[in-house]
């Protein structure tokens, strides 16, 4: 375990590389925000940040130090440490969306999105009638086509932190824990959206919402399209 990373956190033992967890403090924003992040060892980032594992860039002033256990983790930092080295790129997807923070956060908001805006991030607050799935790519793929075909389209977004994934954003949560096969993560706390920018670049639409989007795809739908992918795999070219 080390210490003195600049930031006034302890480190994490992992078996991997040393990671310091931090969160936002209370009254930074809302307690379904404040996520538990991994930070790599040693710190970097542009002057008065530090960047997490999933990319996102947290201001010093804002963050403090937690100790493992606490909190809720993120999940794109969690498979940004499994991973263990820098993922290559994230496929460029549809970038049809406002470019600007501002503009973009006034769409989201008109289509009742829970969404906030702190300087250049939009989050996304995943509580109540809104969730999202982390799918590995080729999967994903499948269950969007076949969701597609059932009338459930659902909004898409390719992260660069997590490039052999796809996130799917869901309505409706079933109540209780559904049987995910393996590999399919859900993401906790918030999620960032474009045109946020991260340290490896944007994250990007793969496939864009509709307005009502967040009314079309439920999770049981989603779990039901995976089923169907996973049971009736598509024939070898």
């Amino acid at each position: 375990m080390s210490s003195g990373d600049g930031t006034g956190n302890h480190a994490a033992l992992t078996s991997t590389r040393p990671v310091t967890l931090v969160r936002h403090r209370p009254g930074v924003t809302g307690d379904t925000s404040r996520t538990v992040h991994l930070i790599p060892l040693p710190v970097s980032g542009p002057a008065g940040t530090v960047t997490a594992l999933c990319g996102a860039p947290l201001h010093r002033e804002d963050i403090e130090p937690v100790t493992p256990g606490q909190g809720m983790p993120c999940t794109v930092c969690l498979l940004g440490h499994v991973a263990g080295s820098p993922p290559p790129p994230a496929i460029i997807g549809d970038t049809r969306v406002d470019t600007d923070p501002i503009g973009a956060t006034t769409d989201y908001r008109a289509w009742n999105w829970p969404v906030t805006l702190r300087r250049d991030q939009i989050s996304l607050t995943l509580d109540g009638d809104t969730m999202a799935l982390i799918i590995p790519v080729l999967l994903a793929t499948e269950v969007t086509t076949i969701l597609a075909q059932q009338r459930c389209p659902v909004p898409v977004l390719a992260h660069p932190y997590a490039p052999e994934h796809r996130i799917l954003l869901v309505a409706e949560p079933f109540g209780v824990t559904l049987p995910w096969p393996p590999g399919v993560h859900h993401v906790t706390g918030t999620l960032l959206l474009p045109p946020t920018m991260t340290p490896r670049g944007p994250i990007t639409w793969i496939q864009l919402p509709e307005p009502d989007a967040l009314r079309l795809c439920r999770e049981i739908d989603v779990l039901a399209a995976l089923r169907i992918a996973l049971n009736d795999p598509p024939a070898p070219h």
